[in-house]
């Protein structure tokens, strides 16, 4: 059976400031989803709580100083009027360093660094600031906050990942799936492999039908050797000797099973 690796996703706590109906908190969960891939390649979770009352109408440098002072000093996000009105929340990290006021980045070190983001864009913009792939600093220089960074600054626009369709990325989603003998065909047809730079030796693919029955989109790609696999319980998975990993893709209008929200959120 073709085989999915399970990974550990990483979450964040939204603390909702500001009263929601259900209707206006379904809307917020299902932009939410969107961005985050949801259900077939889920990126980062959100555990969706009502803030602790000391929180609401409070700056947000006082909630991120009550956060740190608690142990949790990662980045969380707030979820305030604006996500009816912009269909945005804030997504709040740390205060400037040192170093960010001498290189002119910010005014102080008392700048909280934070950023007014549209819902569905929240997951590939913690992505990029996780791997470094892109900084707040730079997007909010992108939605008009000049440098230095004063700490009162306000963000002439919501960041948007540059207009970003996080409904067309989502059939842009890789799967890396392995696949045993009997379960994919392969090529050594040069009309085939030339798509391909460095030109392999042979291409894979799924088994005709195979990739829609388990929600993927076939396609040839560069099969390499399955090793085993450590399953969430801790054992390891073996393959068979000849199994391969292939690079597919998730097809989103596969009926997939509701998305599972944690137990912990609202």
């Amino acid at each position: 059976m073709v085989f999915f690796p399970t990974i550990t996703i990483p979450r964040l706590t939204a603390y909702l400031l500001t009263p929601l109906s259900d209707a206006e908190l379904q809307t917020f969960k299902s932009a939410f989803e969107l961005g985050t891939f949801a259900p077939f390649s889920t990126r980062l979770e959100l555990e969706i709580r009502t803030a602790p009352e000391d929180y609401v109408g409070q700056p947000h440098a006082y909630i991120r100083a009550k956060e740190s002072e608690a142990g949790r000093t990662g980045p969380f996000v707030l979820v305030d009027e604006h996500v009816v009105r912009d269909g945005a929340v804030w997504y709040v990290d740390r205060f400037a360093e040192q170093d960010e006021v001498d290189d002119g980045t910010a005014a102080s070190t008392a700048v909280l660094w934070r950023i007014l983001l549209r819902t569905e864009c929240l997951p590939i913009t913690w992505v990029n600031y996780d791997i470094a792939n892109m900084t707040l600093q730079e997007d909010l220089d992108t939605c008009g906050v000049e440098y230095p960074v004063p700490e009162d600054f306000a963000q002439p626009q919501v960041w948007d990942v540059g207009g970003m369709d996080m409904a067309a990325e989502r059939y842009a989603q890789d799967a890396w799936i392995t696949a045993e003998p009997g379960e994919f065909e392969d090529s050594a047809d040069e009309a085939l492999r030339k798509n391909f730079i460095p030109m392999p030796n042979r291409v894979a693919r799924l088994k005709e039908g195979l990739a829609q029955e388990v929600g993927l989109v076939n396609r040839w790609s560069i099969p390499s050797t399955a090793r085993p696999r450590k399953l969430p319980d801790g054992t390891m998975k073996e393959f068979p000797e000849g199994s391969v990993v292939l690079q597919l893709r998730y097809n989103p209008d596969f009926p997939w099973p509701a998305y599972k929200w944690p137990e912990e959120s609202l």
